[in-house]
């Protein structure tokens, strides 16, 4: 079974808005509902989970508004709450994580990503994104390993240790805009014209 799991326990500091970042309207659409609308057009996810913390609890009142299941974490950071995520699933569940700050994603994408995965004979896969797509969308990426950037999709199984990964190296603006900045948010209004 691929579940789809929403990260959406953070807190969100850089972006210095008084509202959840999960829920900052872009276009008229909370944020979130953007990674949403894209799982729900995917043809291979079979249920949408979301990971949401005592600093998201208006991300949590509406998601559960609009029917998807939460799970609350320590809201610490994306590593330690996915651990204890892990615990609520079976070995053979397969976990499609995805952060709520990225709003270009579709249905199509995420479609294609979990093809590749059932291609690999690896437990896990994280999804990276080039820094040549970063820098030709002048994009500021939060972290680089060898001039490739963590998109925020990763498929693991639902098991909470170390498994083996496959590294999909994946060329679309689609997972490289993460909105974290209010120049963020103007690339992607520019981007959807």
């Amino acid at each position: 079974m691929v579940i789809a799991l929403i990260m959406a326990g953070g807190k969100g500091t850089r972006m210095k808005f008084k509202e959840e970042k999960s829920l900052i309207k872009i276009k008229g659409k909370p944020m979130i509902q953007y990674v949403i609308d894209a799982l729900n057009n995917s043809k291979k996810v079979e249920e949408i989970i979301a990971a949401t913390s005592k600093n998201t609890p208006e991300t949590d009142e509406f998601l559960n508004k609009i029917g998807i299941k939460t799970i609350m974490t320590p809201g610490k950071d994306y590593i330690h709450d996915l651990g204890l995520i892990l615990s609520n699933f079976d070995e053979n569940d397969i976990l499609l994580t995805v952060t709520a700050d990225l709003p270009l994603i579709t249905g199509e994408i995420i479609d294609e990503v979990l093809k590749e995965y059932e291609n690999s004979s690896k437990q896990a896969m994280s999804v990276l994104v080039p820094l040549e797509i970063f820098q030709k969308y002048s994009i500021k990426p939060t972290t680089v390993f060898d001039n490739l950037v963590p998109s925020g999709l990763n498929i693991l199984r639902g098991i909470n240790k170390t498994q083996d990964e496959e590294v999909l190296i994946v060329e679309k603006i689609e997972l490289a805009l993460n909105i974290n900045t209010c120049k963020d948010i103007k690339t992607f209004q520019e981007t959807c014209r």
